[in-house]
């Protein structure tokens, strides 16, 4: 008796991941003696509160505490040890990008705070490197907890959610407060990565019937440190182009109890960051350009009303709703000198000219949404029953806009012509997309609760209408296109459990991707080098089927799991060279023609291993693996966007877990890039690595926590694959040490409470 209840309370305390994990990489396991500190329920995988280890989906979970020990500066550190989780960095300027889940990534991966989707990944291209916007991620000491949920999703989140969801929950008055009417925290922390020093501080108070908090974080930072030599201003330079950052972030939240089954909840969330980049690393493509440095402006701001009701008749057993406004902003800056360049001020033709060039990107967006859901539990004969449903309402408006500013001063002339274009233009019209999703999904639990099935099912119905917009109609090679369509998402999981130490599950899941904006009017002309695109208004949404089956064991010491998947996408959506003149959708006059369209079919196949060993009282050891093979079956070519087999590893000493020492030594490796795509060019392929990171900790009773780490321990020079193909490194290109990882470095950080 006794052994099977420790065993319950320590499958509580480990936040399993039900899906593929028992203990996800970062998640460093907790034991029985922490099980009060612990929150028992994920909420991500099924829109409502559920313990961990009765979810058939993979689902991993990092708490404050944990992204306090490993003190990431990015998203890139914040996942660094989960091995199917990759973050790129653009080495050149704007640092970490879209997040990329067993190799689907950008807009095709849901990213949330507090249930609010962040605005879209946005990446131009094109060798200036110029028309970036980064999805910007909420501050880290405002956190606490980040659950990420593989695979597709669109059943329970709808479009943008068919390479999964990575969810952010920021952190309530209670947490500062700690069962005192008043309560704070203060916090330093320093990082050799970027030599970057942060501060926050959080204050929060109330009752049982209101409560409040403040939260304010500062940072200020320089480029990302590598192990390149040459400090060459040149194409050859490889050591990191100086840069200066500064972010300041806002959280604020009044949380009303009107009676013992109501909440309300406002929460106003604000995140500016400001970056300034000296371009030193000169572009091959742009032979003329001789200097260049840039500024890059975020700002995001979000007010979210949410509401929950646990009604005393049993009519429901609960009702939540929530209502929210966001507006993001970027704007990107770049001033280039151009020698030796044509009377046109060309980045690539000769002359006897020199030019001031100032180039301006900006992408707003303002998303405004509702959602409400329902729970409901009941039984019908033997069968149990838990049915949620709810509605989601979004709709965005989306502006991007390019600029240019022209000065020969050789001839003492200027202009708002380059290479053709006439500045100022939008690239896609102003305009909105409205989505309306509905959804319900049945937990039937059989056999006193050991087996559950759960059906679930999603409509959803999207539309994009673009503006009148000028600055689009001038430039746009066709006229812009309104677009609407509907998608019907299923769902089918089982979970079993075989003994008390052993539970296996399986998924079937449907998912989808409505085209966006740009990928349905995206449309410009460049009649000086004779290219343009063409929108489309023929593209049909992307769509998966996943097929995911999982086993984990559990005991008192022991927990692992293994977890194998097939996901199969078709429709992907790709900017492709249409073969002109002969398709009727060829711009006439340009020598080639780019549109979206509709054409890979894509597999994504793999296994993950998880797993966790308490070897005696004080240690513990634990491990996990990822392998995923990708193909482009349309093209017969691999996925350049699958990572090689990666594995990570940690040895954790800890005497107690409210007081007093403790320190890990984690380990992170990856194979040789071996696999990729090269019919464009030949990728640089990196080779295998094995890093390894010592981290530290002194918690001084429940007032003041001290953190060390030394990251790359041993100094280790190594590439990854995500940074490599993102910016596109040739195997010819020079000065590669400039895509390397950070030597030795080291952190530290110290709070506070109040």
């Amino acid at each position: 008796m006794k052994r099977c209840y420790l065993a319950r309370r320590l499958r509580a305390s480990v936040r399993v991941t039900p899906a593929a994990a028992v203990c996800a990489t970062l998640c460093t396991p907790l034991w029985a003696e922490e099980v009060q500190q612990l929150r028992e329920v994920v909420v991500t995988a099924t829109r409502t509160e559920e313990r961990a280890d009765d979810v058939a989906s993979t689902i991993t979970v990092e708490d404050a505490r944990m992204i306090e020990h490993s003190m990431p500066v990015d998203e890139t550190g914040l996942f660094a040890d989960e091995p199917d989780i990759d973050v790129p960095r653009d080495r050149r300027r704007f640092g970490a990008g879209s997040i990329n889940i067993r190799g689907i990534e950008d807009n095709r991966v849901l990213q949330m705070v507090d249930g609010v989707r962040l605005p879209d990944f946005y990446n131009g291209g094109g060798p200036s490197n110029i028309s970036t916007s980064t999805r910007d991620a909420p501050e880290f000491s405002f956190l606490k907890r980040v659950e990420v949920l593989r695979g597709p999703a669109s059943s329970l989140y709808g479009s943008d959610a068919i390479g999964g969801v990575v969810s952010y929950a920021t952190k309530d008055p209670s947490d500062l407060m700690r069962g005192k009417s008043v309560g704070g925290e203060v916090g330093l922390n320093w990082n050799g990565i970027d030599n970057g020093f942060g501060q926050t501080v959080g204050v929060a108070g109330g009752n049982d019937s209101i409560q409040g908090l403040f939260m304010y974080a500062h940072r200020s930072a320089h480029e990302m440190k590598n192990m390149g030599g040459d400090d060459s201003v040149s194409v050859s330079r490889s050591t990191p182009n100086p840069q200066d950052v500064e972010s300041n972030a806002y959280l604020g939240k009044i949380v009303l109890s009107a009676t013992p089954r109501q909440r309300f909840r406002l929460t106003y969330e604000h995140r500016d960051a400001s970056s300034s980049t000296d371009m030193l690393r000169l572009s091959r493509s742009l032979p003329r350009v001789t200097s260049a440095n840039g500024t890059e402006d975020l700002e995001r701001d979000r007010v979210s009303l949410d509401y929950e009701w646990r009604p005393e008749n049993g009519v429901l057993d609960r009702l939540v709703a929530a209502i929210y406004y966001q507006k993001s902003h970027t704007t990107n800056n770049t001033n280039q000198v151009r020698s030796r360049t044509s009377s046109a001020c060309s980045g690539t033709r000769p002359g006897a000219n020199v030019c001031n060039v100032a180039l301006g990107f900006g992408f707003e967006q303002q998303q405004t949404g509702f959602n409400v859901q329902a729970d409901k539990s009941f039984h019908t004969g033997s069968v149990e029953h838990r049915l949620i449903g709810g509605v989601d309402v979004i709709r965005t408006e989306s502006e991007e806009y390019r600029d240019a500013n022209v000065a020969n001063i050789t001839a003492g002339t200027g202009t708002k012509s380059l290479a053709g274009e006439t500045f100022p233009l939008h690239d896609f019209p102003k305009g909105e997309t409205r989505q309306v999703g509905v959804f319900m999904q049945d937990e039937l639990r059989f056999m006193h609760g050991r087996f559950t099935l759960t059906p679930g099912l999603r409509f959803d119905h999207y539309s994009l209408g673009p503006d009148d917009d000028p600055l689009y109609n001038r430039v746009a090679a066709k006229p812009a296109i309104s677009k609407s369509d509907s998608n019907l998402s299923p769902k089918l999981s089982a979970l079993w459990q075989a003994t008390d130490r052993i539970n296996v599950w399986a998924q079937y899941v449907f998912g989808y991707r409505a085209p966006n904006y740009r990928e349905i009017n995206g449309s410009f002309r460049n009649p000086v080098q004779g290219y343009g695109a063409a929108p489309n208004s023929d593209l049909d949404a992307e769509k998966s089927r996943s097929f995911e089956v999982g086993v984990r064991y559990s005991d008192e010491n022991v927990q692992t799991s293994v977890a194998v998947f097939d996901n199969r996408y078709r429709d992907f959506i790709e900017q492709i060279q249409l073969a002109c003149p002969s398709d009727p959708a060829c711009l006439p006059g340009m020598r080639a023609t780019y549109q979206f369209r509709n054409q890979a079919r894509v597999r994504i196949y793999g296994a993950e291993w998880r797993g966790v060993w308490r070897f005696l009282p004080q240690w513990r050891v634990d491990g996990a693996v990822a392998y995923a093979h990708g193909t482009n079956e349309q093209k017969d070519q691999p996925l350049n966007s699958v990572s090689p087999l990666r594995a990570a590893a940690g040895l954790t000493w800890e005497p107690s877990v409210s007081e007093g020492p403790g320190a890990a030594l984690r380990w992170r490796g990856a194979k040789a890039v071996t696999r990729t795509d090269d019919t464009t060019f030949t990728y640089f392929k990196p080779g295998g690595y094995g890093v390894v990171d010592l981290q530290a900790w002194w918690r001084l009773g429940k007032r003041a926590t001290l953190t060390l780490a030394v990251n790359n321990l041993f100094d280790k020079k190594y590439w990854l694959w995500g940074d490599v193909r993102q910016t596109g490194v040739s195997a010819t290109e020079p000065g590669l040490d400039f895509y390397t990882q950070p030597g030795r470095t080291v952190a530290a950080s110290v709070k506070v409470m109040f």
